[in-house]
């Protein structure tokens, strides 16, 4: 039996594993070493007892598991026991019965133990990281204090956040340019990610390449637009009761951010309560950020309304929407608003735009109606061309229909002068598709053709037989458009006329 009473306390204390974590690392350590010097653990056993003190489950025991079998038949020294020496360590053992050999674990090489040692020492390591994953993960999309340890030669710095041998790095993108850090210095920072880092690949002792599992890695921010919601939600307490609603945010970094806030109760004003009385909520979130500007606006579902909000401190006059389609506005301002809406550097509008999901140009009213004159004259250039492709698409389509039908493109099908159905039908059995074709036959042809009086009156009427005079006008029978006299196709419906 061998007693592991201080072992087992040493590694509870310095791992901070539990015993049952501890007791099952130690049954693979002995099982690890028995294969390495017996060559399989098919057979081992490993039991825990107490101790001659009374703690329980501090001493354990190994146990080879052999056959026993007849001297003839025995080949297999790990796994089998001749009868003779089975007999001699047990009374009444039959062929066949199983004996538990103790083993000592001290009998074990330098180099099985050595083996069994570094692998314990890997399964603590994973679970250490694995525990401050966990803690970590719990962290992750919140606000953390840190202190910072050093900083790294590409800018990064590394963050204490009293995580057991584990920093949190905080890189280059997640700093405002409007700060600068000292080392042991405390900050709050939010946790933007975290995530098991890619381990390191290492050629092992037989020659394979073997990846290294890596370790927690946590990335902190002081630059992304949740920071800052962050740090509102932690001042303002109708935040967290649902009173308030922060419905978007738009953030450049060190300059200002624009906040969206919207109620569902009409005795509470968002804006006021995320400022705070005299300012002083907004303030301390300003004074955490080394004085960036924060504008904090009403939100409201008509988008005009909340484009002219969104850039303030400028004072909108109007806002005109351009092309719903494309989210295009114009908000027009006074000539002394016009640079504090564009902001310096743009940032203002770019911050707006951000903010409201919608494309906004911003004019003064003179300027507005020179775009209005530009805009008029475009839209009369594509209605003239758009005239010309529909006149150009209508010709395509006749002559398209003429083709199906057999006809000249030139020739005015039966089915436009307004025929009725079943002498249209009539005429198509004959082989009449079209007025020219109707008018190349005389009245006795188109009687041999099966045609009454009445039919060939009919269709003779249907279409115009003017005199082609230069003067007077007659009606169009299809669209009853007034045409002038000699016109030989109507303009309107396409109908085609013949004079004498």
């Amino acid at each position: 039996m061998l007693d592991l009473t201080n072992e087992i306390n040493s590694m509870i204390e310095d791992s901070r594993m539990d015993e049952d974590k501890v007791l099952s690392l130690i049954h693979d350590m002995l099982v690890s070493a028995y294969k390495r010097k017996f060559g399989t653990d098919e057979n081992v056993e490993v039991r825990f007892f107490p101790n001659d003190r009374g703690q329980e489950s501090r001493c354990v025991e190994l146990y080879s598991v052999k056959e026993v079998v007849e001297e003839e038949d025995w080949f297999d020294s790990v796994k089998q026991i001749p009868y003779d020496e089975a007999a001699e360590l047990v009374e009444d053992v039959e062929i066949g019965d199983s004996l538990e050999i103790p083993v000592d674990p001290r009998t074990f090489e330098y180099s099985a133990v050595q083996s069994a040692k570094q692998r314990s020492q890997q399964v603590v390591k994973e679970y250490n990281t694995d525990k401050v994953y966990v803690d970590a993960k719990a962290m992750e999309g919140k606000l953390v204090i840190g202190e910072i340890k050093r900083q790294l030669r590409n800018g990064d710095f590394m963050v204490n956040l009293n995580l057991e041998n584990t920093d949190a790095l905080f890189p280059v993108r997640g700093q405002s340019p409007r700060e600068t850090y000292e080392t042991q210095e405390k900050l709050k920072f939010f946790v933007e990610r975290v995530d098991k880092g890619e381990g390191e690949e290492r050629r092992g002792r037989d020659g394979q390449m073997q990846k290294k599992k890596g370790g927690v890695r946590i990335l902190l921010t002081r630059a992304s637009k949740d920071f800052i919601k962050a740090l509102i939600e932690n001042e303002v307490p109708e935040i967290s009761s649902g009173d308030v609603e922060i419905k978007s945010i738009a953030r450049h970094a060190g300059i200002r951010t624009k906040i969206a806030v919207d109620t569902h109760k009409t005795d509470v004003d968002p804006v006021g309560s995320t400022v705070g009385k005299s300012g002083t909520r907004i303030q301390t979130v300003m004074t955490e950020c080394e004085g960036e500007k924060i504008d904090v606006v009403r939100y409201t579902e008509d988008p005009l309304a909340f484009i002219a909000n969104a850039l303030i401190p400028a004072q909108v006059r109007r806002v005109v929407t351009i092309d719903p389609a494309t989210k295009h506005v114009v908000a027009i301002v006074d000539d002394n608003q016009l640079g504090i809406a564009i902001g310096q550097g743009g940032v203002n509008v770019k911050l707006a735009k951000m903010l409201t999901d919608w494309n906004i140009e911003v004019k003064t009213q003179d300027q507005f109606n020179e775009m209005e004159q530009t805009m008029e004259i475009y839209r009369n250039v594509d209605n003239l061309f758009k005239q010309d492709d529909n006149a150009e698409e209508e010709k395509a389509e006749k002559h398209v229909s003429n083709q199906e039908l057999g006809i000249d493109p030139d020739d005015t099908p039966l089915t436009d002068i307004g025929l009725s159905d079943s002498l249209i039908r009539k005429l198509h059995d004959i082989d009449i598709w079209s007025i020219e074709e109707f008018f190349d036959y005389s009245d006795e042809e188109l009687h041999d053709k099966g045609l009454s009086d009445e039919e060939i009156e009919s269709v003779r009427g249907s279409v115009v037989i003017a005199e082609d005079e230069d003067d007077g006008e007659f009606e169009c029978p299809i669209c009853h458009e007034m045409l002038k006299a000699g016109t030989a196709v109507c303009p309107k419906c396409g109908a085609e006329f013949e004079f004498e």
